[in-house]
């Protein structure tokens, strides 16, 4: 993206976090449809009067103005579009947006990507827009196509190892199947041994999984026992960890939020 060339460009993105350098600036890493991940210097961002004091904090997605600098580009100018301010209302929502940028911050840099900015674009809008308890099911969603858009989609319904169709009646909400975060999908009675660190998720855990990732926009509300939303966490969690081994510092907040909302 940097080049010899020194006149300032212009690009659509959504800021993933912030972190402070020196006494009156700040480090924004931004997620760009053009340009993919990348980071900028917002140069006295935390003094009161400055015009980038609003715009250089997570989660504002606009049109930004850049200089190409030496080891940093220059956030200049910012024409916000969405600041998405509700988010920061409910500590629940707030957590839950940070875990999605975390994810989002996770991607190579420099690697255009617009359905994953496009994806956490919808989520912070939702977000933003919808009730503080409907904040799991926004997030659930948000884990489930990212896996999908990221080419982890989980096969459900189907043996991994095998391919053999696990046939469960439509009625038969006690069902319980054995699901491979590592191979990426359900396994039938004689390949289940293939994992021993397979995990047992109830088909109605399953099912919302499969709807999910299949799902261009959050639904409204996830119908879930109490005991099948943790069996579609630890799915979620389990898969992303493992495909994208990953590490995030954003979990613990959220499972505590989780809990306590």
């Amino acid at each position: 993206m940097r080049t010899a060339a020194s006149a300032p460009y212009a690009t659509r993105a959504v800021i993933l976090r912030t972190r402070n350098i020196g006494e009156k600036d700040r480090v924004v890493t931004m997620l760009s449809p053009e340009h993919g991940k990348f980071s900028a210097a917002a140069r006295g961002a935390r003094a009161m009067k400055s015009k980038l004091a609003a715009v250089a904090q997570p989660f504002v997605r606009g049109r930004f103005l850049l200089a190409h600098g030496r080891s940093l580009d220059i956030l200049t100018q910012c024409e916000v579009e969405n600041a998405h301010g509700n988010i920061s209302g409910a500590l629940l929502t707030t957590a839950w947006a940070t875990y999605a940028c975390e994810l989002c911050d996770a991607i190579p840099e420099l690697q255009p990507d617009e359905g994953v900015y496009d994806l956490i674009c919808a989520a912070l809008e939702a977000w933003n827009s919808r009730p503080a308890d409907e904040a799991e099911t926004v997030g659930r969603w948000f884990e489930a196509r990212f896996l999908s858009h990221l080419g982890y989609a989980p096969t459900v319904g189907h043996c991994v190892e095998c391919n053999q169709k696990i046939v469960i009646e439509r009625d038969n909400t006690q069902a319980r199947l054995a699901f491979s975060p590592a191979r990426g999908g359900t396994l039938c009675t004689l390949c289940k041994i293939a994992d021993p660190n397979r995990l047992t998720v109830s088909v109605q855990a399953l099912r919302v999984l499969h709807r999910l990732e299949r799902r261009n926009q959050a639904p409204p509300r996830l119908e879930l026992s109490s005991a099948a939303g943790r069996e579609l966490r630890d799915v979620l969690r389990r898969s992303l960890i493992i495909h994208l081994d990953l590490k995030l510092q954003s979990t613990r907040f959220l499972d505590d939020m989780v809990a306590f909302g």
